[in-house]
């Protein structure tokens, strides 16, 4: 079997690889919910081994909802889901109603998820007393309760990329466009974002980190672009409206995978709103290679374009993208070849 044979049977074996142990392409979740956390002290529940009493703890649920969805291929309806309601929690205990929602929708090369929590009013308490059980004997007991209010969605997608047209490695250039406002809805509560571009082996090669507190009304962001993380702060809610650019090296001949991640959440009163988009608009890859998308994705929506004089190839088959390697007996006949085309020459002159 010919080095060139071997050499695309592995790279297709690769590829294959990496596409099984890829679960899917798309997915999406969402979540909201309302409810109180109680936790019981005791001897009543025996003792731990150092002699404390134990606590056991609970949850009383006034609402809550969940969905998630996936798409395998092109053929699968990309995930589009939304979340909520209003709950109305135990007024006796001072709680309000509380209305909560999350949408999570996921596109070839584009995120979009929010979050948001209006109404909500914390309530903590706390009692001490005794317990009398069946038996007549009395039991100290410590209760705690505290009620909160989330909601959170998420959107991912994945995808392979065989990259051919040269050796060794190359650099390919991302650009994400993030679109989207971290903000209060009334009182106490805060939202936040992560969202992270990585490889299969879980590299990051870009992220955005970002959250809100409505009480101090003040935000923190962390970018991670080309190996660096970039802190910043500030007051009043977060709007973003911006490119993040990284670069990530590549080895030619091998299946490249991508993964971005897009979570918003909300804990109390707050909105975490990118449900516009979180978008991958540029993949910019070198001068002259070749490149198919896996999932059969258009590459317009991947923005991929190719550096100096903007030549190169979008392969529609695998094989396009595998870069085939002379071996060595057509390295000795294309010099053969040379040096008979020298002595061709040489005899017209």
């Amino acid at each position: 079997m010919s080095l060139r044979t071997l050499l695309g049977l592995g790279l297709l074996a690769a590829t294959q690889l990496a596409t099984a142990q890829s679960q899917y392409r798309l997915a999406a979740d969402a979540s909201a919910g309302y409810y109180n956390f109680v936790q019981n002290t005791s001897p009543l529940f025996g003792l731990d081994p150092s002699g404390n009493p134990n606590t056991i703890s609970g949850s009383v649920f006034y609402g809550s909802d969940y969905l998630s969805a996936y798409a395998y291929d092109r053929n699968t309806p990309a995930p589009d889901l939304r979340v909520g309601g209003t709950w109305a929690g135990d007024s006796a205990q001072g709680m309000t109603p509380v209305t909560a929602n999350a949408y999570a929708m996921t596109g070839w090369g584009s995120n979009h998820a929010s979050a948001s929590v209006s109404g909500f009013t914390p309530v903590a308490q706390s009692y001490s007393g005794n317990f009398l059980d069946g038996s007549g004997t009395s039991w100290p007991m410590q209760v705690n309760s505290q009620n909160y209010a989330y909601a959170s969605s998420r959107s991912t997608w994945e995808e392979l990329y065989q990259i051919g047209g040269g050796t060794g490695t190359g650099q390919f250039t991302g650009s994400i466009h993030i679109d989207g406002v971290l903000s209060p809805l009334g009182g106490a509560g805060r939202a936040g974002l992560n969202w992270t571009l990585s490889t299969f082996s879980g590299q990051v090669v870009a992220s955005v980190v970002a959250s809100y507190d409505a009480s101090a009304d003040s935000w923190t962001k962390s970018v991670f672009s080309n190996g660096a993380w970039v802190a910043s702060s500030g007051n009043g809610l977060l709007a973003l409206n911006e490119d993040v650019v990284s670069s990530y090296s590549f080895a030619y001949g091998a299946a490249l995978y991508l993964q971005s991640d897009l979570q918003t959440w909300v804990d109390g009163n707050a909105s975490a709103d990118f449900s516009n988009t979180v978008q991958f608009t540029g993949m910019r890859l070198p001068q002259g290679a070749a490149v198919y998308v896996v999932s059969g994705t258009e590459a317009a929506d991947y923005g991929i374009s190719f550096a100096g004089d903007g030549s190169g190839t979008i392969c529609d088959n695998l094989s396009c993208a595998l870069a085939p390697v002379p071996e060595p007996h057509s390295y000795a006949l294309l010099l053969a070849g040379l040096g008979l085309l020298g002595w061709v020459a040489r005899r017209r002159a």
